[in-house]
């Protein structure tokens, strides 16, 4: 299947609504607080209150406490950039649909490119959103975990007093459990009463879980359909309380972090620079380039109420 330049160039539009949607804006994001509009660095103003009941009467003094917080988050540019040769691609055929003949058609040229690429950068974009990628491309802290080391209060999780494996921290079949029980064992009352929380893990470490639950609750849990949902399930004992979610942007880490996910900020700008994709195609060298970008940034607005493994 061959392709026509023109419809490369003119996908821009549909190029950036794929990027939006599935980047910047998809379901997942819907999770954590989304900050928009931020040109460079913004400061995020955070309030506590911590209200006293008193007996009603006339005349009562004002009580309890307020705290007012203010931290900054930082946004910044990340690019991408990928070059095809206009010859190579016209050599490709692009795989054929099933039940082509009977009306179905494969994608086009352009979606197919769009598509994979997109997914690749979605990828790219979980992995810095957790774990940055050392190189400042996300805000000047990297990201959720960078901002937990750079913090104070977070609540490190305690190996100490367990032997084995765990102590060294090597999740297993055997004592993922474990480990799942000691994040929830550090959870303060504060965090209990913002209300579902959220344990977020490798898919790898999620698998583990998966596999340990239904070993020690096999003839229980084996059609629980909260067992076999894909990336997230309740933890053994608090359904509707703590949720444990595989985060493909922890893939390869032993790294967990438990929290409420509200608490887990984004910042984008969307106004003096929107993020785009388009497709852009060079009479001169016969090259076509895919051009994407976007401005990013994280922030934690309470490490207090963060549970996690850094240290263990």
């Amino acid at each position: 299947m061959g392709f026509v330049v023109t419809s490369l160039t003119d996908y821009t539009e549909k190029a950036t609504e794929l990027l939006r949607a599935g980047v910047l804006f998809n379901d997942d994001m819907a999770n954590y607080s989304v900050q928009p509009g931020i040109k460079y660095q913004e400061y995020l103003s955070i309030t506590d209150f911590a209200p006293y009941a008193q007996a009603g009467d006339c005349g009562l003094a004002t009580s309890g406490d307020t705290t007012f917080t203010e931290k900054t988050i930082t946004v910044e540019p990340i690019a991408w950039r990928q070059r095809f040769c206009t010859t190579d691609l016209r050599k490709k055929a692009l795989p054929m649909a099933a039940g082509t003949l009977n009306g179905q058609f494969a994608p086009s040229m352009e979606e197919h490119l769009t598509t994979g690429i997109i997914e690749k950068i979605k990828e790219a974009t979980e992995q810095d959103l957790w774990l940055g990628t050392g190189t400042g491309l996300i805000g000047d802290d990297g990201g959720w975990f960078a901002n937990l080391s750079a913090c104070t209060g977070a609540i490190s999780l305690d190996t100490s007093g367990f032997t084995g494996s765990y102590a060294g921290f090597a999740p297993s079949l055997t004592n993922i459990d474990d480990i799942v029980n000691d994040f929830i064992d550090n959870i303060t009352d504060p965090m209990w009463a913002r209300g579902v929380l959220t344990l977020h893990m490798s898919k790898a470490n999620f698998e583990l879980y998966r596999r340990n639950r239904l070993a020690a609750n096999y003839y229980y849990d084996q059609n629980d359909p909260e067992l076999n949902a894909n990336m997230e399930m309740w933890a053994l004992g608090y359904a509707g309380s703590v949720k444990i979610k595989a985060e493909a942007g922890l893939n390869g880490s032993n790294y967990m972090l438990l929290t409420w996910d509200k608490n887990l900020y984004i910042g984008l700008d969307e106004m003096s620079e929107v993020s785009s994709a388009k497709w852009v195609y060079d009479e001169i060298t016969d090259y076509v380039w895919f051009k994407a970008s976007y401005k990013l940034g994280t922030e934690i607005a309470f490490c207090g109420e963060c549970v996690h493994n850094m240290y263990a």
